[in-house]
């Protein structure tokens, strides 16, 4: 049963993402920014870009190393607010959901973007196609009974 997550199991035990969120996404943010995007600018075999967004009640930028995904037929690239496949949207959702203009850091540049939350036919067939590029998706997706977001990047 490896690799098979039962519903309503994290995907990610509750120690994995305190050490992710406290310690990698934070140093991840810090060297990728240092080596202007040349260093973990990949992850599991996709890219890493960092979306910078205005915290929605702080107003406050934030920053989060985010796996992106970017399909062969589409110039937009795109984000999954899978939460580690825990019951809740992150931050970053929430932010970009109240302003959706963002900017995007990735391979060394940053440019403004807007944020588009990809919704019916559309979002099954983006999210397919994520899960198809990396299977931890899927895992996350059955974790969860919340309908995972997919958001669509398209420079402004």
């Amino acid at each position: 049963m490896s690799g098979i997550v039962a519903m309503n199991e994290p995907a990610v035990p509750t120690y994995k993402r305190l050490l992710i969120a406290w310690f990698f996404v934070p140093l991840h943010r810090f060297l990728f920014r240092l080596s202007g995007g040349r260093f973990l600018s990949r992850l599991e075999g996709v890219g890493v870009l960092i979306l910078v967004t205005r915290g929605r009640r702080s107003g406050k930028r934030r920053s989060s190393p985010l796996l992106y995904f970017q399909f062969e037929d589409s110039d937009e690239l795109i984000v999954v607010a899978s939460n580690y496949g825990e019951d809740h949207h992150p931050g970053w959702y929430w932010n970009l959901m109240a302003e959706p203009e963002v900017l995007v850091e990735i391979k060394g540049e940053r440019f403004p973007a807007e944020s588009r939350i990809a919704e019916g036919a559309e979002r099954i067939v983006l999210f397919e196609r994520v899960v198809e590029t990396n299977s931890r998706f899927a895992a996350y997706r059955a974790s969860t009974d919340r309908r995972i977001p997919v958001v669509a990047l398209r420079r402004a």
